[in-house]
């Protein structure tokens, strides 16, 4: 991994490169969308340890705390086929009171060509009470999120009001985090289970948002829902648990 340091806006980018096996593409030689995303969130990982232990996974943990995303905006440029090594780079953009923020871009390595960038927002979270902590009053010396012109929007999601299908999910000991609870990339996979084989096999991904409002624990049953938007070549989804019918997390994705 490379750290690359801009003195014109202080920007601290963390650059890593991934071969890319066959067990991390799909039958028709994409890269399956769950490997992005667990890329993202390990150079995540990765980056925060550079700020410093105390707010690293584990310097968090001791404390009881820990990191949890909250938004994602994902915009492909074309999504990865027959791609053999990919390279990722990632910039902690700092923080806004109790949200931290981030930017991702992923490219293939061997063409130089982007594959896509991504924004995304996290809260540090108390695990025993569940409460947010305030980032800024907290962690002073935490770098202070500053906008730019060309950043991405983080969107704003609403539930479905009808749905067009669905499917059942149990959560497995495999689905599970360092924080005890799902991990974040399980969600988006469980949406997307949702579509028509044939509508996903004709389609690429085009953008992605996702909002995550709640967890779900070992053994629970969750139900992902997907509605059908073909005029505009999108689809919207809710994972919700199934006993509670509490709303788990909100996506919307387009296609090309």
């Amino acid at each position: 991994m490379t750290i690359h340091f801009n003195e014109s806006n202080k920007a601290c980018t963390l650059e890593r490169i991934c071969p890319i096996s066959i067990s991390e593409t799909d039958c028709n030689h994409k890269i399956k969308i769950s490997v992005l995303f667990n890329f993202m969130q390990d150079l995540a990982a990765k980056s925060i340890d550079t700020y410093g232990h105390q707010y690293s996974c584990d310097g968090l943990a001791k404390n009881g705390l820990g990191w949890f995303i909250i938004r994602y905006r994902v915009e492909f440029d074309e999504y990865p086929k027959d791609v053999k090594e990919i390279k990722l780079q990632t910039e902690s953009r700092g923080c806004q009171r109790m949200t931290s923020f981030r930017d991702f871009e992923i490219f293939d390595n061997e063409s130089g060509e982007r594959i896509l960038r991504a924004a995304s927002s996290w809260f540090i979270v108390n695990l025993e009470n569940k409460s947010v902590v305030n980032i800024a009053q907290e962690f002073p010396n935490f770098l202070r999120y500053e906008k730019r012109d060309e950043d991405l929007v983080l969107q704003k999601l609403k539930t479905l009001g009808s749905v067009d299908g669905e499917k059942v999910f149990k959560v497995r000991y495999e689905d599970m985090d360092i924080n005890n609870h799902v991990n974040n990339v399980v969600y988006i996979t469980w949406a997307l289970e949702a579509l028509d084989y044939d509508f996903r096999c004709a389609h690429n991904l085009k953008t992605i948002d996702v909002y995550f409002k709640h967890d779900v624990k070992y053994g629970e049953e969750i139900i992902s829902q997907v509605k059908y938007d073909y005029e505009n070549l999108a689809t919207e989804h809710l994972i919700k648990n199934k006993n509670t019918g509490d709303e788990l997390c909100l996506l919307k994705v387009t296609y090309y």
